[in-house]
């Protein structure tokens, strides 16, 4: 049991990684599309946190509440304890993807403003301040890349 559970800490860890070096790759649903993109200035720019789909924070949850909730108990107790421990990292999981972003205020030359919120993550690493000159993609009315 002990290398079961070695292991899979293991390729979960492995494949965190990969994610994490993954480079800067467009979507295949971006092909083809047609963007109107502007150019202006940060009039404000605030840090807030964005909650993210929670796919991969809940089944790192769900597998390690399963594995604690599996610790304790013996025959049909432990059994429940562990759902009951997985079901409990699930929930803890989904509730921590939560990430650093920003939201910003553009004013396009055009004098036109808009507000949008931009997670800080691989995609999109730029810390705006106030005043930096931006290009700003727009795709089907969502801002899909600012730089």
């Amino acid at each position: 049991m002990q290398k079961v559970i070695t292991s899979l800490f293991l390729v979960l860890g492995l494949s965190f990684l990969m994610v994490g070096c993954a480079n800067k790759a467009l979507p295949q649903s971006r092909a083809g599309t047609i963007s109107e993109s502007y150019s202006g200035v940060v009039q404000m720019a605030e840090a807030v946190q964005v909650k993210g789909d929670g796919k991969w924070t809940t089944m790192g949850g769900l597998v390690a509440g399963g594995v604690v909730g599996h610790q304790f108990g013996s025959g049909s107790g432990q059994s429940l304890l562990t759902m009951g421990g997985a079901v409990l990292g699930s929930m803890l999981g989904a509730d921590a993807d939560v990430r650093e972003g920003q939201r910003l205020t553009i004013e396009f030359d055009s004098g036109k403003r808009i507000t949008t919120i931009l997670p800080i993550d691989s995609n999109n690493p730029v810390r705006y301040q106030t005043g930096d000159r931006v290009t700003v993609y727009i795709t089907n009315g969502k801002v899909t890349e600012i730089r």
